[in-house]
């Protein structure tokens, strides 16, 4: 019995079998990015207007991928100060800011992190 037999019986999983797994067909910053942009897309509109419930939906959905994009990077999707550039990452990738309309991220864990740094 290999190790990764004996982590499989145990119910676990190795962090880069995980990060494969939740890159499937481009990156999980990619999927958040392009999620982000449909957001804004429809924003530039009156969809939200109309149909103002489906921002909620939207914004836990942003919520869920910020923290598959956590899992695989061990960090938030925040601009890098360092590039000058907002969207990118420290990891060289990029993930436009959060749209506007569905307001601040909501994750306990993030409202952590964040508080974290302004101390």
């Amino acid at each position: 019995m290999n190790f990764d037999s004996i982590l499989r019986r145990l119910g676990l999983v190795r962090h880069k079998d995980l990060t494969a797994q939740l890159n499937f067909s481009r990156s999980v910053g990619k999927r958040l990015d392009e999620h982000r942009e449909v957001v804004e897309t429809l924003s530039q509109s009156s969809f939200f207007d109309e149909h103002w419930w489906h921002a909620g939906h939207l914004a836990t959905q942003d919520d869920y991928l910020m923290r598959l994009y956590f899992m695989v990077h061990g960090k938030w999707p925040v601009d890098d100060p360092a590039s000058g550039h907002r969207g990118f990452q420290r990891n060289g990738e990029y993930v436009r800011p959060r749209p506007p309309v569905l307001g601040q991220c909501r994750l306990p864990e993030f409202k952590v992190a964040k508080a974290g740094e302004s101390r």
